[in-house]
Formats: structure tokens, sequence, C-alpha cells
């Protein structure tokens, strides 16, 4: 068996995708690249919605004395449109940038790149994720049911409903399916916290790979948080409203900050470690240092680097990163922002 390279883990993750989870294999077979590929997927939805809409000749717009502005309904299609792409999207974001670090990964597990290698393929082994997808959509069955079918103003448009449908449903999907193949994923990046992890009090840094990890797994949350937001930016800012980016903003910096803490208390274990085997090694120097030339210089020396470790950052991350967090939990305001804008250019063109 021949040394294991960068090169050939990357190889052998390539050859995996190709068989990796429904909505990752989208991705990975698509020749147009993630930002394009969204972007279809998000045309698909929302020109199917058009369509049906169309040929039921359902409202699209609502023309008012003063302005015309999208039906409630065609609003709310494209919102699930942007949110259910916005998953895919954002999902497949955080991977390609998780492959972009492997070198970077592999140094701070002491397997290595085998380490790095396994926590990196795209469908976590034991992952449920036909359990998942059968949970996801009796659930989404079920907001269907709740959201559309009672509803007598979508008797005469099965079209749509079925649109509503099955939007809803590969939305609860999506979910369940992640959950699992978060759950699955976590058990293999705990273990390797736990037991591969390689903490140097003197190379910290290294450890900031993890930091941007976290953030970005952050970012979903608040991506989805910001989407979600779009369900009800008509209304203004309420008491509701604030709740919701409360919540998404909560969740998004648990998640960031939950992944962390379990790295920061191995790095607080192995500093007070550290720092117990240098303070006992002190205090066998410390008479002889009176009296022992050379036995007051090791002493100067372990002095030095008790005062390194003890400032040795403890959390795995850096400035850079928790800049990073912080801009892009904002994007839960842009829909209000998005809003207000748009709603003082109306106004002036109105008057002008």
């Amino acid at each position: 068996m021949g040394e294991l390279t960068l090169e050939k883990v990357q190889a052998e993750l390539t050859v995996s995708d190709r068989h990796a989870y429904f909505e990752q294999r989208i991705f990975v077979l698509s020749p147009f690249g993630t930002p394009l590929t969204t972007l279809l997927l998000f045309v698909l939805f929302a020109g199917s919605f058009l369509l049906c809409a169309t040929v039921e000749h359902q409202p699209l717009l609502v023309q008012t004395a003063t302005s015309v502005t999208l039906d409630q309904r065609a609003r709310v299609a494209l919102t699930l449109s942007l949110l259910l792409v916005t998953v895919l999207g954002i999902q497949r974001y955080t991977r390609v940038r998780e492959r972009a670090e492997l070198a970077s990964a592999a140094t701070i597990f002491r397997g290595g790149l085998a380490t790095v290698g396994r926590v990196a393929v795209l469908t976590p082994a034991g992952a449920h994720l036909g359990l998942a997808s059968l949970i996801g959509l009796v659930i989404g069955i079920g907001l269907s049911w709740l959201a559309l079918l009672h509803d007598a103003h979508f008797s005469t448009a099965p079209l749509t409903i079925g649109w509503y449908v099955v939007i809803i449903c590969l939305l609860t999907m999506s979910f369940a399916r992640g959950v699992e193949l978060t759950r699955q994923g976590s058990k293999s990046g705990i273990a390797a916290v736990e037991n591969e992890l390689v903490i140097d009090l003197l190379r910290i840094d290294r450890l900031s790979f993890l930091g941007r990890s976290a953030a970005r797994f952050a970012l979903i949350w608040f991506a989805i948080g910001a989407v979600s937001c779009l369900f009800f930016v008509s209304n203004g800012i309420s008491m509701f409203t604030v709740g919701l980016i409360a919540m998404m903003l909560l969740i998004g910096a648990s998640t960031f900050f939950g992944m962390m803490e379990r790295v920061h208390r191995r790095i607080k274990a192995v500093k007070a470690e550290e720092l117990e085997r240098i303070r006992h090694q002190i205090d066998g120097l410390r008479d002889q240092a009176a009296h022992d030339a050379s036995a007051a210089a090791r002493l100067q020396g372990l002095l030095a680097y008790e005062t390194r470790i003890t400032a040795a950052p403890e959390w795995p991350f850096d400035q850079p990163t928790l800049v990073r967090l912080c801009a892009s939990a904002l994007i839960l305001t842009l829909p209000w922002f998005g809003q207000a804008i748009a709603a003082d250019l109306i106004a002036h063109l109105g008057t002008s």
C-alpha cells in the first residue's frame, strides 16, 4: 500500500462523492458549479410554480391605485423556492470550503489524512436517510394539509396545490435528512476531536481550522433564518419577527460555540496538565538555583515557558473568524433593510 497523500485522499473522496446522498449528488454531477447550479434550481422551482399558476389562471400580481405588488400566494411560493435552494446551496458551499482545507485539517489529527478523509465523506456511515426521508414526508403532508388542502380557494387549482405540497414535502424531507446527516456526521467529528486531536499549546493557531468550520455551520442557520424571515417581512418589525431573529441568532451562535466548547475543554485540560508538569519542575529547581548556575538558567527557561503556556489561547478560533461570524449574523436583518429601501424607492418614484 502506497503512502497516503493529499491527492490520493482527494481522488478517493471524488469517487465517493458520485455515490453520495441525493442533495449533494445534484451539485457533484452538475457541470455548472455551486452558484450557477443553485440559481438554476431556483429557476426550476419558481418557474414551475409560475407555469402552474399561469395555466390555472391564478393571480400573480395585485394592483392597487398606487402600486403593483406580488400576490401573497406567489410571494410565499417564491420564498419557499428560495428557502429550499438556500438549504441546498449553503450545505454545498460548506462542504466545498471544508474540502478546501483538508491539508490544514490533517495537521491537527494524529491520523492525519486518514482521519480527515474519513470525516470529510459526504454521506457519513450509519446515516438512516430512508427513515429520515419518511419522517420528513409525513411531516410535510401534515403541514400541507393544515396549510393548503382544506383551503376552498385552491379547489379549482390542483396543479398549484400539487406544487405547494411537493415543495413543502421536499423542504421537510431535506430538514429531516439534514438532522440525521448532522447527527451521524457529528459522531465522527466528536470521536476525532476526543481521540485524535493534537493540541500543541505553542501552535494553537493550527486549530483555527475548527473555528472556521464551526462558523460555516453557523452560517447555514443564519442563511436559513434570513430566508425564513421573508415569510413575515411584509408585516414589518414586530415582537414576533424580533423573536424570530433572536431565535435564529441563538441557534447559529449555539451551533458555533457548542462545537468550540468541546475543543475548549480539551485545550484547558492539556494546558492545566502542562502547567502542572512545568511547575513541578520549577519547584525542583527553585532551591538549587541559588547556588547552581545551570539550575538557575534552567529555571529561567522554565519560567519563560510557563509564561508562554499560561498566555496560550484557550479557544480554537482567531479574531477574523469571530468577525466573519458576526458579519454573517447580520444577514438576518437584510430582509427588513431590503424592504425599507424598496419602500423608500417606491415612495420616491411615486412622488417624482
